[in-house]
């Protein structure tokens, strides 16, 4: 197998949000095999003309039907992901960390599919993600992977790129290889561009400064600090943004929650 590094160049990983996602589904559709989605999927496909072996060309009605389905959807889809109304979502009393896997089920089912699929929760995975795996959602101590993330701060607001956060890790972070913590655009579910190479911090690639008890202490705001420089993630004024903490080879203290991230505290907060 060939692996080829993409590391630091520009290149897009998401479908469009606006109607050329209907011509991109039908590539797919065209490309792969008839079973690779299911007779009631595809029906529904069809109805809006999008079926193997047959042009799409939707006339200027539909066309306009499905402008306004995409924009529908896709804003739905962004008030769901980054203003969940389900208790469920949320890791910890009193915390805006949230679970991309609502029901601790990689499959989003409800007691095992007695309460069928939690179609809500599915959505907020998969709007800011792509793949998925049983051992991201499973309880196996050291092994696979685990993930909580959050687009508001300690007060409930909104991460605004022009501001200046701390996030505490607490000492002993509970992880057998790496934790990670990475910012991302909203607007397009991706990586946050700015003047860093990564948006991002890790405790295996970064040379991080930690506090007298241990703790590590990140800052994120649009301007490099002149305390602990090397902790700092930048963001960028005007845009908004949201992190995702990842544990690689999460230990028991992530599982039964006697290790908690700290929240991310404005620093102008009083």
């Amino acid at each position: 197998m060939e692996f080829i590094s993409l590391s630091e160049q520009a290149f897009n990983t998401i479908h469009a949000n606006d109607v050329s996602f209907f011509d991109e589904l039908d590539a797919v559709i065209q490309r792969e095999p008839l079973g690779v989605i299911d007779d009631e999927i595809r029906g529904l496909l069809s109805s809006i003309g999008i079926r193997k072996g047959t042009p799409f060309a939707p006339d200027d009605r539909m066309r306009a039907l499905l402008t306004e389905a995409v924009a529908v959807a896709n804003g739905t889809a962004r008030a769901i992901a980054f203003k969940t109304r389900d208790p469920k979502a949320y890791k910890y009393p009193n915390s805006q960390w949230k679970t991309a896997f609502i029901g601790d089920d990689y499959r989003w089912l409800v007691d095992d599919g007695v309460g069928g699929r939690n179609l809500d929760a599915r959505t907020v995975f998969f709007y800011l993600a792509t793949v998925n795996t049983p051992a991201m959602a499973l309880r196996i101590p050291g092994v696979g992977s685990q993930y909580a993330y959050t687009e508001h701060d300690s007060r409930g607001d909104y991460l605004d790129g022009g501001g200046d956060y701390a996030l505490t890790l607490p000492p002993g972070v509970p992880v057998k290889e790496f934790w990670s913590i990475v910012v991302y655009d909203p607007q397009t579910r991706s990586e946050l561009q700015t003047g860093q190479p990564f948006p991002s911090k890790n405790n295996t690639r970064d040379p991080l400064a930690a506090n007298t008890d241990g703790s590590i202490t990140l800052t994120l705001g649009p301007t490099e600090p002149d305390e602990k420089p090397g902790n700092w993630i930048q963001t960028v004024s005007g845009k908004k943004w949201f992190t995702i903490l990842r544990l690689y080879g999460p230990l028991e203290p992530w599982f039964d929650q006697t290790w908690v991230p700290g929240e991310i505290e404005p620093l102008d907060a009083e």
